[in-house]
């Protein structure tokens, strides 16, 4: 039971960062390899061989056997461009950290927030509007002095 836990809590941390290297194109970043973790019971043949040729051809300096997992590259990409995000109050710089900000869960639960609060807003002020002829009696059902006294008083 704990071994299984360790290995699903091993392979969740591995793809997150696989993801946190693969979201940043760096140049220092070493070259990233895939390895068939599926089945436990071929781990020695299917990763631990395979991972330590990996290791020894590095290693030596020749080239590994095994590809490495393309990196996605933009050209047109703006490395230093710069964004403010007026919801999260926070400066991004890069368009690849940006469209990863706007996908963030911090990002899309302030965005949720944000639309709450508005809608509420919205909501209180419907609710709170009053028509402008509201308060103002129609002239005809006024007494015939009413109107006189006003007439007095507008001059």
């Amino acid at each position: 039971m704990f071994q299984k836990i360790g290995i699903e809590a091993l392979k969740q941390v591995t793809k997150r960062y696989a993801r946190k290297l693969t979201s940043h194109n760096l140049s220092f970043v070493p070259p990233v390899y895939g390895l068939e973790v599926s089945d436990v019971s071929k781990w020695e043949e299917s990763v631990l061989e395979p991972a330590l040729e990996i290791v020894q051809s590095f290693i030596q300096g020749r080239k590994p056997i095994a590809t490495p997992i393309k990196m996605p590259y933009n050209e047109a990409e703006n490395k230093r461009s710069y964004h403010m995000c007026d919801l999260c109050d926070r400066i991004i710089i890069g368009d690849r950290e940006w469209a990863a900000h706007i996908k963030s869960k911090s990002h899309l639960k302030q965005l949720k927030r944000r639309r709450r609060l508005d809608s509420d807003a919205a909501n209180t002020i419907e609710s709170q509007s009053i028509s402008p002829d509201h308060d103002k009696e129609p002239k005809e059902k006024r007494s015939s002095g009413q109107n006189e006294q006003e007439l007095k008083c507008s001059f």
